[in-house]
This record gives C-alpha cells, sequence and structure tokens, in this order.
C-alpha cells in the first residue's frame, strides 16, 4: 500500500494562475492549487513500477474544511480552464486530482484528519492511529510525505510524527518539497536526506544523554561514510553497555577512541558538529591510561547503575592486582595441610584445584581469590550467635569515608582453600606495604573490602534474582560514589 500524508493549505483566492512544476528532467506538468502537484507526479512515478497511490491522509484544518469560496477560477494565459462554485479547499483538492495534467484516472482513498494549529497533538494522535491501522492492514506499506503545504507549524507537526514512527520501525520512502521558481518551473524535490540529518542528530542526543544506539535506518540516504564509520563504533559501545559486558565495552571504547584520533577530518560531515561533545563525554575513557574506577564513574554519572556494579564485580579485583593494592605470588610453592608426604603445590595450581572443588572454573584467579581474602579478614560485624551482620548501603557517600565497625580486620590472616577431599592449603595475601604499614589507611582499605562486597552481592541479587532487594537506587549511587571515593584513596597510597 502507498499512502502519501499531507497538509491541505486554503485556497489562496478566487483566480488560481497556473504553475509548471518538473522533478528532475521529468517532462513539466501544469497546476493550480499547491498541494495537487505531488499527489500527480507521485502516482505517475508509482506507475512505472505498475503501482500506484492507494491513499492520501490529508491534515485539515478548520478553515480548510468550513471556510468556503463563493467561486475558484483556474486560469491558464488569461483562459479559464476550470470554475468552481462554492467550495471549500478540501473539496477543490479532491476536484483538482481529477481534473488538469496527470489527473488521476482512479481516485485514492482521501482521508481527512483535522488538527488545530493551536494545539497539534489530539490531530497528531489521530494520524498515527490512522498510519497505524493502514500499516497492520498491508504487507508492503510505504509512506511517502508532501512537506511543503499546510499551516505555519506543519514541519513541526510532521517532524513529530516522524519521530513517533521511527520508534515502531516505520520510515517514510521519500519526503518531498517545491521549491518556487519565478522565470522557470517550480521544482517538485526529494528533501528525505534533510529529515535524515535531524534523525542522525536525535540519534546522538540519545547516545550521548542515554548511550542509545544510533539507527543505521537513519543514515540510509546520507553518502557520508565518516558517519557511518562512526555509528558502527557507537553502536558496539551502546550494545556493550545495553548487555552489560564490561569487556566488550571497553574493547569498544578503545577503538572508538583510535577512530577519533585517526579519523579522517571532513569540515563538511555532520559528525564535526559532535566530535567536541563526543570527547567531553566520554573524557578521560578516550585516553590509554584511564582506569576502572574512571569507568565506573562514567557510568554512575550517565545512570547505568547496573553496568557500574558489574564493572566493580569483575573488573576491580584485576586492577587492585595491577595496581599492588594487594597482591600474591601464583608460582610460590605452598604445602599441602594433612598431606602426609608433607607435598607442595604451587599457588596458581591450587587456585584451579580450589575453583574446580566449587565448581567455578569461569571465574578468574584474582577474583576468585579476592573475594576469599575479604572474608578470611573478619571485617563484617557478628550478632550475638556469630552470624555475619549485614553490611546496609543507606549512608551518604561521604560517611563511607569513616563508617565505623566492631571488628578489627587481621590482615595476617591467610586463605583457605580445599583442593581436593581433605587436603587444603593456606595462602598469604600481601597488602600493599603503604596501606600496611598506615593504620589511617588500613581503616580507608577496610572500608572499601566492605562496599566492595556489599556492592558484589547487590549486583548478584538483580542479576540472578536471588533475593528481594531492599536498597533504593539514591543509596546504591551514593554506594557507587563512596566506593570510587575510597578506591582513589587507596590508588594514591
Amino acid at each position: 500500500m502507498n499512502v502519501l500524508l499531507l497538509a491541505l493549505s486554503t485556497v489562496s483566492g478566487e483566480n488560481l494562475k497556473c504553475f509548471e512544476y518538473q522533478y528532475g528532467e521529468d517532462p513539466c506538468f501544469d497546476g493550480y492549487y499547491q498541494l495537487e502537484p505531488i499527489p500527480k507526479f507521485l502516482n505517475e512515478k508509482l506507475k512505472e513500477n505498475n503501482q500506484s497511490l492507494d491513499c492520501i491522509i490529508t491534515l485539515n484544518t478548520h478553515e480548510v474544511d468550513n471556510a468556503i469560496l463563493p467561486r475558484v477560477r483556474c486560469i491558464k494565459e488569461n483562459v479559464e480552464q476550470y470554475s468552481f462554485i462554492d467550495i471549500n479547499a478540501k473539496e477543490f483538492f479532491e476536484k483538482m486530482l481529477c481534473n488538469g495534467q496527470k489527473a488521476f484516472q482512479q481516485m485514492p482513498k482521501i482521508i481527512s484528519i483535522p488538527i488545530d494549529v493551536d494545539d497539534i497533538i489530539p490531530g497528531i494522535i489521530l494520524a498515527m492511529n490512522q498510519l497505524r491501522e493502514l500499516k497492520d492492514k498491508s504487507n508492503d506499506f510505504n509512506l511517502y510525505i508532501d512537506m511543503h503545504g499546510g499551516p505555519r507549524n506543519t514541519q513541526m507537526t510532521f517532524q513529530t510524527i516522524l519521530s513517533l514512527l521511527k520508534h515502531e520501525s516505520i520510515y517514510p520512502s521519500a519526503i518531498y518539497t517545491i521549491i518556487m521558481n519565478k522565470s522557470k518551473p517550480n521544482t517538485i524535490k526529494d528533501d528525505t536526506k534533510y529529515f535524515d540529518y535531524i534523525d542522525f542528530v536525535s540519534g546522538m542526543n540519545e547516545f550521548l544523554n542515554f548511550g542509545k544506539p544510533i539507527s543505521i535506518k537513519s543514515l540510509n540516504n546520507l553518502n557520508d561514510l565518516s558517519l557511518r564509520d562512526f555509528t558502527e563504533k557507537a553502536n558496539q559501545v551502546a550494545d556493550a553497555l545495553t548487555l552489560c559486558d564490561m569487556s566488550v565495552f571497553q574493547k569498544s571504547l578503545e577503538d572508538m577512541s583510535n577512530w577519533l584520533n585517526n579519523r579522517e577530518i571532513k569540515q563538511d560531515s555532520l559528525l564535526e558538529l559532535f566530535i567536541k561533545n563526543i570527547r567531553m563525554d566520554y573524557g578521560v575513557l578516550l585516553k590509554e591510561d584511564h582506569d576502572v574506577i574512571d569507568e565506573i564513574q562514567w557510568c554512575l554519572t550517565k545512570g547505568y547503575l547496573q553496568q557500574a556494579l558489574t564493572l566493580i564485580e569483575s573488573k576491580m579485583p584485576e586492577e587492585l592486582f595491577k595496581k599492588g593494592i594487594f597482591h600474591y605470588d601464583e608460582n610460590f610453592m605452598v604445602e599441602i595441610k594433612k598431606d602426609p608426604n608433607k607435598s607442595k603445590i604451587k599457588v596458581k595450581d591450587a587456585i584451579e584445584c580450589a575453583k574446580a572443588m566449587q565448581h567455578r572454573e569461569w571465574e578468574s584467579d584474582i577474583n576468585f581469590i579476592f573475594i576469599k581474602w575479604i572474608k578470611a579478614l573478619n571485617i563484617f560485624d557478628k550478632d550475638d550467635n556469630g552470624k555475619q551482620i549485614i553490611f546496609e548501603l543507606n549512608k551518604t557517600h561521604q560517611e563511607y569515608l569513616n563508617f565505623s565497625r566492631q571488628s578489627t580486620p587481621n590482615f595476617n590472616n591467610k586463605v583457605f582453600l580445599t583442593i581436593s577431599y581433605k587436603k587444603n592449603v593456606l595462602l598469604k595475601v600481601m597488602l600493599k606495604k603503604g596501606i600496611y604499614i598506615d593504620q589511617y589507611l588500613q581503616d580507608m582499605c577496610m572500608r572499601f573490602l566492605i562496599l566492595h562486597y556489599t556492592l558484589k552481592q547487590e549486583r548478584n541479587i538483580a542479576n540472578h534474582a536471588i533475593g528481594e532487594r531492599k536498597t533504593n537506587v539514591y543509596d546504591i549511587k551514593e554506594a557507587i560514589a563512596g566506593y570510587i571515593d575510597l578506591a582513589r584513596i587507596l590508588y594514591r597510597a
């Protein structure tokens, strides 16, 4: 089904002059009413493919439907060609489709939608419902837009409709307008690409503000390879965020940074308008020396809380290990307890055995040991029965820098690993010397580790639906902000 959407204009007077219209190199044809040319032109174009214009949806103001002209005369070279008595603009439009050059042999269905220039929303709703109904009835739905008629806010109305249609994956096949010329035929112009520019700008705003993917569909008519290249990179970042795949997110940021730094600069490319915004928005993340805390801060600022929690749970232990906040020697030989032969095993192999015993082969060695180490430090308060008391996330981010606990962590405690039936080893995890010898930094480290473990549990509750989440969004944001502050203190140690 081929559908044309347009907004009718009032008839400009009693005597209408004849104008010539032309599309590209096609033959010229006559027209008297400004909404007459594009329906006729489009119908002729569709005929070339054995199709026709099946339906015209018109947006009609009160004046279009109710202002009656006593007489309308169509005049060419001072000779009256057509004359109509007591007619409104809607009726005149339909009459002109049946008359003159390129006249319709079979009239399309015409659906009129009332629209108020002072309140366009009800008309937009009616138009959207009508378009949805027509699309649902057709397996091959093609929408065309005639932009040049109607009241003063027609373009705003059409832009709103097009934006709404985009969310339903309905895209116009073509958008036409007319350029009025004084000394030559008026030009029927395909303006689809300009609305693709608007679509791209809208997509960029969504990407920068919310990290949403930019629709490749919006670039169909934009012959700009730099836009397409960037869109591919941007969508990789957005898709990784959507799927909460933070490893891919980090790789995608690296790819985007490389592309931005090595791209061919084209001053006439729409993308150049956004380069500064992109660099400001992603900031330090586009630099090679950014760290995981920078990524967590960015996610927190953007409101990607689950993504921030995933970075904390999956990426922070390795970063802490690389920065030397905690460390162990994976090649150190440790004695196997309760082994009559007093055999020894490499720490690395012991960890692999311990993970296998718990069916956690998928987990990295560092992440596995990090949580084991936190549990071994005795940093969580316990009730009278010796049961660990759940740490509640109910503080401001500043308060996470100075909260106190009943228990005192013992950073000399070793990690207990069961490597096989009745066999285990004790692993010594070392704390960075600058932290180990400074009580203030030890306290900060304790608070950091408590927050890490608790935020990991929050992430697991959401990811695996293993319990009822009692913490609200505000408290999680404050806890993540406190975690970032504590990490920065430890990084400087």
